[in-house]
């Protein structure tokens, strides 16, 4: 889903008196609208990242929401302009060594950005964010990450889900009462050791097949390690200077020292009834 907001561009000279005037007034209408200043620094006026947006003055853009932030946007791809979205923000600002001028740009503030931000709630743990459901809404912390290795136990007052308007550096979550810590506390511990959560029951599937993959491989490659050995023991080859590689499925003649090219023929005249992939390292021939 995406929402339509308007974007506007800002460069002021407040040395000078009307444009003092125009950026006080400017601040004013933005702090009451609940929005702080996101300031970055640039060396020169008007050439930091803010000077990519100065031909979209006014221009109707579209939010992505997806990911949500509470003072910043991800744009979708802008006709005419770029086929890649941009990070903006709802006011940000360049910080530069003259102190006179004050450059930025700021996003109109639509009802459905509003919303959006106070109906989607944020695990402050993992990003996971929930959409404004009925099954969501029964949620009050978030259940996709209590399986994470690195999760630990100060860390479970983080899973407490808020809004994404509440989730900035501004907002701290409320301790857990007693009452909350108990059913979190064991909800954390059995999906840390039996890892009963849906993601965890997804993993331990998944761990299934690779063990039951890496014992076939591993059985597969000492077979042939076991068969190739025995056949050249077999056919009076000496199999000191011999070795198998599990990561080839190969045999490799000459891997302590390469094979005397005298030595060469030799070999391979036993070799041409060997069913199994190998090469030979060489004094006299690459192979």
């Amino acid at each position: 889903m995406n929402l339509k907001t308007t974007l506007h561009i800002y460069w002021y000279d407040i040395s000078k008196p009307a444009d003092a005037t125009a950026y006080a007034e400017l601040c004013a209408k933005l702090k009451g609208l609940g929005l702080r200043v996101f300031e970055t620094w640039s060396m020169k006026p008007g050439q930091g990242h803010y000077k990519t947006f100065a031909d979209l003055d006014g221009r109707e853009i579209k939010l992505e929401t997806a990911h949500l932030f509470d003072n910043q946007w991800n744009t979708a791809p802008i006709d005419g302009f770029s086929d890649k979205g941009h990070r903006v923000f709802d006011w940000a600002q360049e910080y530069v060594d003259n102190k006179k001028i004050k450059a930025g740009h700021w996003l109109d503030q639509t009802p459905e950005m509003v919303a959006i931000r106070r109906e989607t709630r944020k695990c402050g743990y993992c990003g996971t964010h929930y959409p404004k459901s009925p099954e969501n809404d029964a949620l009050v912390f978030c259940t996709h990450c209590l399986d994470s290795e690195y999760l630990s136990a100060k860390d479970l007052p983080l899973l407490r889900l808020m809004p994404v308007a509440c989730d900035g550096p501004r907002h701290d979550r409320p301790t857990l009462s007693e009452a909350e810590l108990a059913p979190l506390r064991l909800a954390w511990s059995q999906a840390q050791i039996h890892g009963n959560t849906v993601r965890g029951k997804a993993r331990i599937a998944k761990q299934r097949v690779d063990i039951q993959h890496k014992a076939e491989l591993a059985i597969d490659n000492a077979k042939t390690e076991r068969d190739g050995l025995l056949w050249l023991l077999d056919h009076g080859i000496n199999i000191d200077n011999v070795i198998y590689y599990n990561h080839t499925g190969k045999f490799c003649f000459g891997w302590r020292k390469p094979i005397d090219k005298e030595l060469y023929s030799e070999l391979v005249n036993v070799l041409c009834e060997f069913c199994f992939d190998y090469e030979i390292k060489t004094t006299g021939v690459a192979q």
